[in-house]
């Protein structure tokens, strides 16, 4: 790509938090009209540097120069917006009490009379930029009731109602089905054509060979390299990013090995919500990894919580090990051996006030006495232990509110690793993860069924990670099985033609 005016430069900028340098005399320039990945393992400085530029955060030093002019050194997110910054962040910053079009364009509703705000135009405009993303919202709708999936096209939606220089993704397609993530990447060469400016945070590498110009990689919060991407191989990328070449065992792989289905471990019979989920009937074999794959509005997640008892069921009869169980919450179905990985970890997943410790050990307090006293020694050890098998970016009293949201994740599923459940569902569990990291999770995935004769549920939105761990996939659209694949029949093109032509 030929490079045009720049527009956006940081200049030597520098931030720490209490006890961790998170960004050290970091330089890097954004021209106008590209496409420019930031990459960067979990904690590398990437999410705070963003925050630095929406005006969440306040650098220690240095300067950001956006158009030839230097930005102030204190401002606020919504002087940011004002200056033409628009973010997207990993974790989404809607009001849930607030209807859809309300979250839209707070801050900047139209007006039909000075301080009166014209609700039916809203709502038009709402349903322009829903309309522009194919996303079937209904703008008068409260964000509290939506899917986690629908929030974040809404956030999208948001983001792009801004008349912006410079916009921010971080992690867009977390919560996106292959379809919508197509969708997304037409949206971001249209703003390209217009001249915007898109910075694009990702640990999907297949997305940012797809649609970015450029990468620039951080590591333990300096930069370490830049590349063209036409120039470039993926495993360059991942040795900017590691420090290291990621090991051969460790890259994505299909799962291969021809699973013996004798005993079954879960059965559900005739589940049933009532509204969306109809005489759903499945099984899952000991020793087995169930993939789960789907668009939005398929009732993917709807139908495990509802299997966990986290939400209710009108119909259905669940079976553990042939024994039929009462699941009306979480509580039981850990009784049950049963344990759901959530994939909003910060509202159903963790304690963002307590420590990675105590989130850990919350699923099962082991080192509990039988005078009901905890040894924080044996805590502590339980904790180091996932510390340095997920490699996570603190230590064992460091508060969750603390650490990245990949290394959030990180903590959710070692809470649930230390739980010893016999079936583990996993809803997202490489959500906002690195390269490296995603890799090593899908081992402990793998390792968790086969070395010792468990099972486990992976409900995911990225094919790639449904072929790497699959030993059965099932396609779900608006609330039913349509498709299912064994083993060696598990391939990209049959899978994507199931989830296009029956999954609409």
């Amino acid at each position: 790509m030929e490079e045009s005016r720049r527009l956006l430069e940081f200049r030597n900028i520098s931030k720490n938090f209490p006890g961790v340098k998170a960004i050290d005399d970091v330089s890097m320039s954004f021209f106008e009209g590209e496409i420019v990945a930031l990459l960067g393992e979990n904690g590398a400085g990437k999410s705070t540097l963003m925050k630095i530029l929406s005006g969440a955060y306040i650098r220690d030093g240095g300067d950001i120069i956006l158009d030839e002019e230097i930005l102030p050194h204190v401002y606020s997110p919504s002087d940011a917006r004002k200056f033409g910054i628009a973010i997207i962040y990993q974790e989404l910053s809607l009001i849930s009490e607030l209807t859809v079009m309300e979250n839209i364009y707070l801050t900047h509703e139209p007006k039909s009379f000075p301080n009166v705000i014209d609700f039916k135009k809203m709502n038009q405009m709402a349903r322009n930029q829903l309309d522009k993303l194919g996303a079937n919202v209904d703008p008068q709708k409260n964000v509290k009731e939506l899917p986690l999936s629908e929030k974040q096209m809404v956030e999208i939606a948001k983001a792009l109602a801004v008349d912006c220089k410079v916009i921010v993704m971080d992690e867009p397609t977390t919560s996106l089905t292959w379809e919508d993530s197509a969708k997304l990447f037409d949206i971001i060469r249209k703003l390209k054509k217009q001249k915007i400016t898109v910075i694009y945070i990702s640990h999907r590498l297949d997305e940012i060979f797809q649609i970015c110009d450029r990468a620039i990689v951080m590591r333990d919060g300096v930069v370490v390299g830049e590349k063209r991407i036409k120039e470039c191989s993926q495993d360059e990328i991942i040795e900017l990013m590691c420090g290291k070449v990621l090991q051969a065992d460790l890259k994505p792989q299909k799962a291969s090995m021809q699973i013996v289905r004798k005993e079954k471990i879960l059965e559900a019979e005739h589940f049933s919500d009532g509204k969306f989920i109809n005489d759903i009937n499945l099984s899952i074999y000991k020793g087995e990894i169930l993939g789960i794959g789907g668009l939005i509005g398929s009732k993917r997640t709807e139908l495990f919580r509802m299997i966990c008892g986290i939400d209710p069921k009108q119909q259905g009869i669940l079976k553990i090990k042939d024994r039929v169980v009462s699941i009306r919450n979480a509580e039981d179905a850990i009784k049950n051996g049963l344990g759901y990985l959530s994939e909003n970890r910060k509202e159903d997943g963790l304690s963002l006030g307590l420590s990675v410790e105590e989130n850990i050990v919350q699923s099962n307090y082991q080192p509990v006495n039988r005078y009901g006293i905890v040894s924080w020694e044996k805590v502590e050890k339980i904790s180091n232990d996932f510390i340095k098998t997920l490699n996570i970016k603190g230590n064992s009293s460091t508060k969750v509110i603390n650490l990245s949201g990949g290394n959030q994740q990180k903590v959710s599923i070692s809470k649930w690793l230390h739980a010893e459940c016999d079936i583990l569902i996993f809803d997202e569990p490489t959500k906002g993860i690195d390269v490296n990291s995603k890799a090593e999770i899908h081992q402990l995935i793998r390792d968790f069924v086969k070395n010792e004769g468990k099972a486990a549920v992976v409900i995911s939105s990225d094919i790639n990670e449904l072929l790497a761990v699959s030993d059965r996939l099932l396609i779900m659209s608006k609330g039913k099985i349509v498709g299912e694949f064994f083993d060696g029949e598990i391939e990209e093109t049959s899978v994507l033609k199931c989830v296009t032509t029956k999954g609409i």
